[in-house]
């Protein structure tokens, strides 16, 4: 088979940074090959398709010494708007991709510069909403999108470019359990049918495994490993962590639903009545398919919405709009999206925003900020600004400065969204030794094997009411039941 993409890089640094980002890799892709590539938190992998699309260093600015070809041509040597006719490119974050106003537009930005009749426009944009699973979403406004629905419209939008070869950044992060499947199995398809050639950032190794064919393990700015995704399967199995799963003993109720029911204005459901009852030191992990109710339930917990009927009770005391300023100030509340939440120039001041804002001492705030960041792994970037940050580092940041206001209830919306098997493990880590030590931690995620691992109770919701509340130890037991809502595929091991 012929070459698609080759690279050949001697190194890449950031200035002021001395430290390469990357160094020494040296990658051939033949047409028709799926690349997976996974790696720890700052390992590269995101710099890498950068550097393969020509956005570095051509927009984002680096000293890049090496080669990058991509269907035979130099990519330094093809214009930033050209590339698009050698490969598709589909980023992390859907929203730094979206564009226009409505979906149909959005989808006709690319081939509109192509020199193609309406007709012909026509026709590849709906083929395009109609592979991701959007048909009819034409006219649907792009900021009523969900963050799932986004990512899917990026994809069209990359799709109707009919590139050669894909590059694509976490493609899922977005999607839940049976999106990523369905996501996946496309994505096989052009791979196989129309012989497209994919690289890939993976989001989940389970799920790209019937689909790659090469699995490229990145640490420290550079390849370490290569290898078949069977043979990662078995080194990421033999690296899940021990977790003990050693029956304890729970406080007093900390959450406490009861028949809380909503209604958004225009009729639409977000939760039919719910009952749940959340103990301290509990891990519970909440999940469903996108648009089942969990968002709803959050924002009902979190004081942000009120129900329509019932009530929520958090610390003994009724969420009502008189109470939920003070009960705010016992949860700790980490978005799906870290950069919903950060916003200071540097590290250090990030972590430590809520504490100057209280006014607190300056030696207990650096004291408390040099320790929160130093739990995350994050001391050393303390100057350097949030942005600059890996996605897995910024998730980590946006923790901490969560964690250091010492919340009693932490509520995380799908704490591993974007973040790879090893990454996930360390947020989920982080969190399960933060019920051990008496926090309350619930967590809204797709991701069961994790919640598996890692909780202390599953509770399923389906069409907007919860449909399963069992142990995590127990899970296979209902893996029928998980398996009819969407959320599992087949036998779990």
């Amino acid at each position: 088979m012929e070459t698609a993409v080759m690279v050949n890089i001697e190194s890449l640094v950031f200035e002021p940074e001395a430290k390469p980002a990357l160094r020494e890799i040296s990658l051939d892709v033949k047409q028709g090959d799926f690349v997976a590539i996974t790696g720890g938190v700052a390992s590269g992998k995101s710099a890498l398709l950068h550097c393969i699309t020509g956005a570095i260093p051509k927009y984002h600015e680096g000293d890049l010494k090496g080669t990058i070809k991509v269907m035979g041509d130099d990519v330094a040597k093809i214009p930033l708007p050209k590339i698009s006719s050698h490969l598709g490119y589909m980023m992390q974050d859907p929203q730094s991709q979206i564009i226009d106003v409505d979906v149909y537009e959005d989808i006709a930005f690319g081939i509109g510069n192509m020199e193609m009749s309406l007709s012909e426009m026509d026709k590849k944009i709906k083929t395009a909403l109609d592979y991701v699973d959007l048909a009819g979403f034409e006219n649907r406004k792009t900021d009523a999108l969900s963050g799932g629905q986004a990512q899917r419209v990026v994809l069209a939008g990359v799709l109707a470019m009919d590139a050669p070869v894909l590059v694509l950044d976490q493609p899922t992060a977005e999607l839940d359990p049976k999106g990523r499947r369905e996501l996946y199995a496309h994505l096989g398809n052009l791979n196989k049918e129309k012989n497209k050639t994919i690289i890939m950032v993976m989001d989940r190794i389970e799920e790209v495994i019937d689909y790659a064919n090469r699995v490229v393990i990145m640490e420290k700015g550079t390849i370490i490993k290569e290898c078949t995704p069977q043979e990662f399967s078995a080194i990421a199995a033999a690296n899940v962590p021990l977790v003990d799963n050693a029956i304890r003993e729970y406080g007093e109720t900390v959450v406490s639903i009861k028949d809380a029911a909503y209604t958004y204005n225009g009729g639409f459901v977000g939760c039919l009545p719910i009952n749940l009852e959340i103990a301290q030191g509990e891990f519970v992990t909440l999940m469903g398919l996108n648009g089942s109710g969990k968002t709803t339930l959050l924002k009902m917990v979190e004081g942000l919405i009120f129900p329509s009927a019932g009530s929520i009770e958090l610390f003994g005391e009724k969420m009502t709009k008189k109470t939920a300023m003070a009960l705010r100030k016992k949860v700790g509340f980490l978005f799906q999206n870290p950069d919903y939440q950060i916003f200071a120039d540097t590290v250090f001041k990030e972590v430590t925003f809520s504490l100057r804002l209280e006014k607190l001492p300056p030696d207990e705030i650096t004291q408390r900020g040099e320790k929160a960041l130093k739990d995350m792994g994050l001391f050393e970037f303390k100057d350097m600004h949030p942005q600059l940050l890996s996605r897995g580092q910024r998730q980590l940041l946006a923790l901490a400065s969560v964690l250091i206001n010492e919340p009693e209830l932490i509520i995380a919306d799908e704490p591993t969204s974007g973040l790879d098997e090893n990454q996930s493990h360390v947020i989920m880590s982080i969190l399960r030794a933060l019920s051990h030590g008496g926090k309350t931690v619930l967590v809204v995620g797709h991701d069961v094997s994790l919640a598996k691992v890692y909780s202390h109770r599953l509770v399923a919701m389906y069409q907007h009411e919860i449909v399963a509340d069992f142990p995590a130890e127990t899970m296979s037991s209902h893996q029928e039941s998980l398996a009819d809502i969407g959320l599992l595929k087949g036998v779990m091991a």
